[in-house]
């Protein structure tokens, strides 16, 4: 599965076979992230540190509180996913396509042209820190520097 559509798996938890099958792809050997040891996990993130993704879980109690019904049997539920394109301490910079967008989003005005005006945002106009949107029921959120250069976009359920 490619990294752009990593949102499909929100939802899903850590016995599921497609979340297993989804970081399997893009491992590159690390043996923390095979299914034995995602199906044990215990941390709420899971680092996909060459690829510069991280997915976040959730207690199943609380994603249900939060979310709704997860879409698996598993006590760790997929509630986010944060792509981070100029990288992070802990993940190298994503370089992919951005979810539901056409191509990548590195800027303001990149994520302004593929997701149309923001449903919520804080900041002036001349220092936003970041934008909220809900596109194809997936809430992204896009946190930006001091220059407009996205740090982090986040993708997420809504919140019911």
């Amino acid at each position: 599965m490619n990294p752009e559509l990593f949102p499909q798996l929100l939802g899903l938890t850590n016995l599921d076979e497609a979340l297993h099958l989804a970081v399997a792809a893009h491992a590159h050997g690390d043996a923390a992230l095979t299914p034995a040891r995602i199906q044990k996990l215990k941390s709420d993130f899971l680092m996909l540190t060459e690829l510069g993704v991280v997915f976040s879980f959730s207690s199943r109690d609380a994603f249900q509180r939060e979310y709704g019904a997860p879409r698996g049997e598993g006590p760790r539920v997929l509630s986010g996913i944060f792509y981070y394109p100029q990288g992070s301490e802990e993940v190298e910079p994503y370089d992919g396509v951005t979810p539901l967008a056409e191509g990548t989003v590195e800027t303001r005005e990149e994520a302004l042209a593929a997701y149309g005006e923001p449903e919520a945002s804080d900041g002036e106009d001349d220092a936003v820190e970041w934008e909220q949107w809900v596109v194809q029921g997936v809430e992204l959120s896009a946190d930006y520097d001091e220059d407009g250069d996205v740090l982090c976009l986040t993708a997420a359920l809504p919140i019911q």
